[in-house]
This record gives structure tokens, C-alpha cells and sequence, in this order.
């Protein structure tokens, strides 16, 4: 039989307590500006985020924008375009209810099909997804857009692995003394 040391043992089970036990969650942000729109001149600005649930085949969406012409007629996302990072493409996601006011907050989770999610999240990760808020009138068309990019992990969890790592090497050495 094979012996096993237990640090072995020990960081086998870290790692495997440290992966996700069911469903990935992809994260998402967007800048929200008029650059790229058909009229690009509007002084609005937003961000917002994005969590893909690919076990609930959901997506949890927090905008929140500043200075829009009038109440939104329109607010989604876009995908996919034919290049990451630019150009137009049909509407994949429409945000409903709409947010009222000028200066205003978002948030609303979707459950989508199974081929429409993963298209979604597809096109989000290749960057060739935008979210886009419309207003009537001169940016009937779009007012500001901002493309979905991949968001960089927490400090934290870098911080968490770390230390496990560092309890680990500190155990590896008491035990050899």
C-alpha cells in the first residue's frame, strides 16, 4: 500500500476545497460613454457589472448611470459584434422594467435559455458584447455604451491562496524537525 504524507494529503484537499463545488460565475464590467455611438456627444458616463451563472443560466446585472438626456427608452445588451471592442450588432439581452431618471441604479437578474446564455456569455468573453442605454431624441440610437471585459480576480483570493500555501510550508517544517 501506498503511504501518503499527510502535507500531501493536506494541500490535495486545499485545492480541492478551494474549486467550485457547482457553478462557475463569470465576472463582468463595462464603462459606460458615448464613444462608439452614432452621435457621440453626450457627457453621460455609467458603469456597470455582470455575473454569469452558468449552473442557473442566469445574469445578475448592476448599472448605474449619470447624466442621460431624459428616461431611458431603451437599456441592453448587444452581442456579438464581428470584432472585440467595436462596431454594432442586434440587441441579446433587453433590460425590463427600465430604470426612470436622468441619474439612476439598476439591477435585475435574467434567466436565459440555454443557447441564449451561452452565446451571451461567449460573445462577453471574446469582448464582443456591449450594454448600451438609449434615449428619445437625438440619441434614439444609443446615447452611452460600454463593452463587457472580463474582471481581474479579488486581491483576496490571491491573499487566501497564499496563506494556505505559507500554512502549509509552516507545517511541511515542524513536521521535519
Amino acid at each position: 500500500m501506498i503511504a501518503f504524507p499527510r502535507t500531501a494529503v493536506g494541500a490535495a484537499l486545499l485545492v480541492l476545497a478551494s474549486l467550485p463545488a457547482q457553478a462557475t460565475v463569470h465576472f463582468f464590467t463595462a464603462s459606460l460613454a458615448s464613444l462608439g455611438e452614432p452621435v457621440p456627444t453626450s457627457t453621460a458616463t455609467g458603469s456597470a457589472t455582470f455575473a454569469f451563472d452558468d449552473v442557473a443560466l442566469s445574469v445578475l446585472v448592476n448599472e448605474t448611470y449619470a447624466g442621460i438626456a431624459s428616461n431611458p427608452s431603451g437599456n441592453h445588451i448587444h452581442c456579438c459584434t464581428a470584432t472585440a471592442g467595436t462596431g454594432s450588432t442586434g440587441v441579446a439581452l433587453n433590460f425590463s422594467p427600465l430604470a426612470t431618471g436622468t441619474s439612476a441604479s439598476y439591477t435585475n437578474t435574467f434567466t436565459l435559455s440555454s443557447a441564449a446564455f451561452s452565446s451571451l456569455l461567449a460573445g462577453a468573453t471574446a469582448g464582443k458584447a456591449y450594454v448600451n442605454i438609449h434615449t428619445p431624441g437625438t440619441y434614439a440610437a444609443g446615447e452611452i455604451r460600454g463593452f463587457l471585459v472580463s474582471a481581474v480576480p479579488e486581491p483576496e483570493t490571491y491573499a487566501l491562496m497564499l496563506a494556505g500555501l505559507g500554512v502549509l510550508v509552516l507545517r511541511r517544517s515542524r513536521i521535519d524537525r
